[in-house]
């Protein structure tokens, strides 16, 4: 009888160990941009030391389950109602338009582009990104003649930051493939210092300009056991798009070198990934080299050459792919998605493309595409998965194909096109809900036009205006870029158009990509302390306007795998008062107070 009880009772314990187990699986979220997309519940506190310690065991993605937790919602009604109301033919009609995080470039006129013949003579901004003529059948940047360029396999461990290990990647690749005197073994760049400087508030931009422009993890409810806060390290938990990096690299928050503080201690185990990494990096603008440009382009078939020469020119493009465990095969070798002619997913990782293959197996995925070519991509899960930690994309995988890729361009210090000051009004161009899913961030932007905007700054000290720089989301954009200097103003609100005098430097500018691209000015401006200058873009292609919406509100909760709660986002963007839009009746340039456009002037010291 007693051993009939004491069997019982050992049936009970495990069934009731079987319920916890279950039930802390039920918990978790589920991460497809980290390693492996699941959890590694065999993994203990005991079994995982510091970064580089792994002694690691794969776990199915059927053992865990979707996010478990609300929904973020945030109304955006007050925003899409933003309209202008046009009593002149000369302005074109906008609105406020909603777009996901992640952006598509739209295709812009690509003939009336060509055609155009005031901008024959005009090359584009972007054009060494689009000039290989003799594509080869297979690619690979780790061995051009001989020559390597790209960084070493990187790992994220258990953090969300493949996009800043992506984006960082591929600015190592671009300085690699524009500086012969550097080694591929001498160059990392800190992700650290990207991830936190997206996550924290921070001083020091010129003349504080951007500087209540920023996104912070609170603890909005106060819930307790919220003990991640008390390191300070809940970013190393917020996943992330192009946009994040784009937004940071061009307001000169890095890149800097990984060393010291600006590298990770530890990138596995839940409590040292959290308590290990609590030392603040350097300061954001501790900037070692200066991106000047973020080329974009979707990743579709019938862009696949302009992909291919973005890759010959800068070494690597930044790309977004479906990390779900079903679409590998080989140990995370190769990859492809396909949805049946369903909607395309949000993508959940980011990865680099450094390399191509026309003729390599379309038989060697898990499910077969439509026909050969493979990208050659590398990963951020360390060098045991996939070959090395490289794997072959198919061309066809149709989450890369939704998507864009982006090549970055950056400037070190000496060249010609590294700049002493950086006058900016736009901290980010996205507005952040959740961690992990894109699919509820966005961006706000005004509709296609011609319509013209502008900026305003003044000089901080005695300098000559050399650059100035904005984005576009579509293709095949022309412009004319005008810089009035001390312009009289009607009113505090309007400028007049009668009242300007000739502009003191005028530019016409081309750029095939979109994204974000630095234009030298035709004729630079000398600005003396104090000068008031403005800046005016008048777009002769149509396009659409991406510009930061001022708004302070906060998401709610976001939780990591374990469910230890990492916070709730805290967007606060400010309006500047130094942006200004075409008034209804073309009269002039309206000040704007509920937005700043992503304008920036780029001035050396004199």
């Amino acid at each position: 009888m007693k051993k009939k009880l004491l069997i019982a009772a050992i049936i009970v314990i495990m069934i009731g160990v079987l319920i916890f187990i279950l039930f802390r699986v039920k918990q978790a979220t589920t991460n497809s941009s980290r390693r492996d997309g699941d959890i590694h519940f065999s993994v203990t506190e005991e079994d995982v030391g510091p970064s580089g310690d792994q002694g690691l065991s794969d776990a199915s993605s059927e053992a865990t389950t979707r996010i478990i937790q609300e929904k973020n919602e945030i109304d955006v009604s007050g925003i899409t109602a933003d309209t202008n109301e046009p009593v002149s033919e000369e302005v074109e009609p906008v609105s406020t338009i909603i777009l996901s995080e992640a952006i598509r470039v739209d295709e812009g006129e690509i003939g009336d582009f060509y055609s155009n013949e005031e901008f024959q003579g005009v090359i584009p901004v972007d054009i060494r990104s689009f000039s290989a003529d003799d594509i080869p059948d297979k690619y690979d940047s780790r061995d051009v003649s001989g020559k390597r360029y790209v960084t070493e396999v990187e790992d994220q461990g258990y953090t969300y930051l493949c996009w800043s290990y992506a984006a960082l990647a591929a600015v190592e690749s671009d300085l690699l493939s524009h500086h012969s005197n550097m080694d591929y073994r001498d160059i990392d760049l800190s992700e650290k210092h990207l991830a936190y400087y997206n996550m924290h508030r921070t001083e020091g931009s010129l003349g504080g300009l951007i500087d209540d422009d920023y996104r912070e993890l609170v603890n909005a409810d106060n819930e307790k056991n919220a003990w991640i806060f008390d390191y300070d390290t809940n970013y190393v938990a917020m996943g992330g798009v192009t946009n994040f990096c784009l937004s940071l690299l061009t307001s000169w928050k890095g890149p800097v070198a990984e060393a010291g503080d600006d590298s990770f201690s530890s990138i596995y185990g839940e409590s040292f990934l959290f308590k290990d990494n609590a030392q603040a990096p350097s300061d954001a603008y501790n900037s070692d080299y200066h991106v000047q440009a973020v080329n974009e382009i979707m990743a579709s078939e019938a862009n696949r050459n302009m992909v291919k020469q973005m890759i010959m020119e800068h070494g690597c493009v930044s790309a977004s792919v479906n990390a779900d465990n079903k679409y590998w095969r080989d140990h995370n070798g190769t990859l492809y998605s396909s949805f049946g002619g369903e909607p395309v997913p949000t993508a959940n990782h980011e990865v680099i493309i450094c390399g191509w293959d026309d003729d390599y197996s379309a038989s060697n995925f898990v499910t077969k595409p439509k026909a050969d070519g493979a990208w050659l991509c590398r990963n951020s899960w360390g060098k045991t998965s996939g070959k090395g930690g490289y794997f072959y994309l198919s061309y066809y995988d149709e989450t890369t194909c939704d998507n864009i890729v982006a090549a970055y361009s950056a400037a070190s210090k000496g060249e010609k096109n590294w700049y002493d000051n950086n006058y900016q009004l736009c901290g980010f161009i996205d507005n952040v809900v959740s961690s992990l899913d894109d699919s509820q961030n966005y961006v706000t932007a005004y509709t296609n036009s011609g319509n013209p905007y502008a900026v305003m700054y003044e000089a901080s000290s005695d300098e000559t205006l050399k650059a100035v720089g904005f984005m576009n989301i579509d293709t095949y954009q022309q412009y004319e870029i005008k810089v009035y200097v001390n312009p009289e103003t009607a009113s505090e609100d309007l400028i007049e158009f009668k009242a300007l005098d000739e502009p003191a430097s005028a530019t016409k500018a081309s750029v095939i990509s979109g994204g974000y691209h630095t234009y030298e000015l035709s004729k630079p401006v000398t600005l003396n302390a104090g000068d008031r200058f403005m800046v005016l873009v008048d777009p002769v292609s149509s396009g659409r306007l991406v510009y930061e919406h001022a708004d302070s509100y906060t998401g709610t909760a976001n939780y990591d795998e374990w469910n230890n709660l990492t916070g709730n986002v805290y967007n606060n963007y400010e309006a500047s008062g130094q942006s200004y839009y075409i008034a209804n009746d073309g009269t002039g340039m309206m000040r704007q107070t509920d937005k700043d456009f992503f304008v920036k002037a780029y001035t050396n010291n004199r």
